[in-house]
């Protein structure tokens, strides 16, 4: 039997077109806004607040 083919269309985009239009020029990441910043919110400059080892801790013991 044959293999099956993935059914979705893939197109090329358009000749001349900016594969990543929302990254401003010459960087490779998104850059975040001022208010989705971790600092912003309060939080540490890593974005931790020191709970994290905690929680690890007390998952619940239906979680494995």
């Amino acid at each position: 039997m044959a293999e099956r083919r993935h059914r979705r269309v893939q197109r090329p985009g358009a000749a001349g077109a900016d594969p990543a239009p929302q990254l401003p020029a010459g960087e490779s990441a998104p850059t975040k806004a001022a208010e989705d910043q971790p600092s912003s919110w309060g939080d540490g400059s890593d974005g931790s607040d020191g709970n994290d080892d905690r929680l690890t801790r007390d998952k619940p013991p239906h979680w494995g």
